[in-house]
């Protein structure tokens, strides 16, 4: 899938330097921005290894966005049994915030998602990371389970945000 949106371009192709930038920048993110720990960093870059891995173009996607030729972020979805699917590995670089990309990301990955089988979506995310929250707040979410994650970073709790579609 290739389409543009408000000079936006959304597209399920992916190469395996898509998979590093996305590596890459989530460190560089989450550390840098909210000061996540090296637990998460490893965490973070071993599962989105192993999304490249086992990646089955029928019931999984990465969804990256770009604005003026630059990747501006990127969601991705894993479906499971049962018409679950589990959104992973999103975020949105500094120069696209406000723009309308993470809003876009996550409701068109929403469409996809449902096209494919989906009828419910999980995610789990961190309570520091409150522009993202709002966002999924009012794309309908609810979040459904809190846990402590003191090893991501002192005093953070992992949400599990889920809806039904």
């Amino acid at each position: 899938m290739e389409k543009i949106v408000n000079d936006i371009l959304l597209t399920t192709e992916f190469t395996q330097e898509d998979i590093e930038y996305s590596k890459r920048r989530h460190v560089e993110i989450f550390d840098g921005e909210y000061g996540f720990s090296e637990f998460f960093n490893k965490y973070a870059l071993a599962a989105i290894d192993d999304f490249a891995k086992t990646y089955n173009p029928e019931k999984d996607f990465m969804l990256t966005a770009r604005l003026d030729g630059k990747f501006g972020g990127t969601v991705t979805l894993i479906g499971e049994e049962n018409g679950m699917g589990r959104l992973r590995f999103f975020f949105v670089e500094p120069f696209t915030r406000g723009k309308g990309v993470g809003r876009l990301l996550f409701t068109t990955a929403m469409s996809m998602a449902k096209d494919m089988g989906c009828n419910h979506l999980y995610f789990s995310t961190y309570n520091v990371l409150e522009s993202a929250r709002n966002l999924y707040r009012d794309l309908g979410y609810v979040v459904t389970k809190e846990t402590p994650e003191d090893e991501v970073l002192p005093g953070a709790i992992e949400e599990i945000w889920e809806i039904d579609l």
